[in-house]
């Protein structure tokens, strides 16, 4: 990846990572002088995970390891996918402050971009590891990207009230959800293909490492149940720190 365009990347996840710690500095403050439930508590934990170790693996990788592989070109944007998911807990603060940062339309829009777009990174990224290379993939992931903006902007909303009174989302977003879930699907089978294909135990390590990485972001930002978003936080810190043991040869 071009240089200039890397540190691009990382210095967009560091200011978008820093605006999201403010959200969640202030809404720990906020509890502070509440009674918070233990799902909350926990809630915050994991965003505040998800943001510090994926930005600490990008930077160990981008800072300790300088050689070139496929997924190694991709790598920023699954990093800053990850941190900018943290988008989708704007609802909550807003419910938590009364503090509206931003339309709940264009949040719905933006929490619809963010997780359609880091399901795709991931299934670039195990395409690559795979062996799936073309001269262009770059311009298929642009491609992707756009088409997930587009789709994220076209697909109906609520109006403004009824997002706000609904978490900010729209009846729509189960189709957005299901899309995701069958993507993240598709890219755990695709590392268990590219592990059984190259049985190096490199290979292992790293197709294991992504592996619990999909499954740590996923469970996180799935919101199913406290149990399984504190238990994706540790998978997710655990993948992260895996990731910049396994990937010395990622840019």
């Amino acid at each position: 990846m071009n240089k200039i365009i890397a540190r691009a990347v990382l210095i967009i996840e560091i200011i978008i990572a820093l605006i999201f710690g403010a959200v969640l500095i202030d809404t720990c403050s906020i509890y502070r002088d509440a009674n918070p439930s233990l799902s909350s508590i926990i809630t915050v934990a994991s965003l505040i995970s998800a943001i510090i170790f994926p930005l600490a693996a990008h930077i160990v990788i981008r800072v300790k390891h300088r050689s070139n592989t496929p997924e190694g070109e991709l790598l920023p944007f699954l990093f800053l996918s990850i941190t900018f998911e943290c988008v989708s807990f704007l609802p909550i603060y807003y419910i938590e402050s009364g503090n509206l940062l931003l339309d709940p339309i264009m949040i719905n829009v933006l929490i619809r971009f963010a997780f359609l777009t880091n399901a795709l990174v991931f299934l670039f990224v195990s395409l690559l590891l795979i062996g799936v290379t073309t001269s262009n993939y770059i311009s298929y992931f642009i491609i992707s990207t756009v088409s997930a903006l587009i789709l994220s902007i076209m697909a109906p909303s609520s109006s403004s009230i009824q997002a706000a009174g609904s978490n900010f989302g729209s009846d729509y977003d189960v189709y957005f959800n299901f899309a995701i879930a069958l993507i993240t699907i598709v890219t755990i089978i695709t590392l268990v293909g590219f592990a059984m294909k190259d049985k190096m135990r490199h290979s292992i390590e790293k197709s294991i490492t992504y592996i619990l990485f999909v499954i740590g972001n996923y469970g996180i930002f799935s919101k199913t149940s406290m149990i399984v978003t504190a238990i994706s936080t540790v998978i997710l810190i655990i993948s992260s720190i895996m990731l910049m043991i396994t990937s010395k040869e990622s840019f």
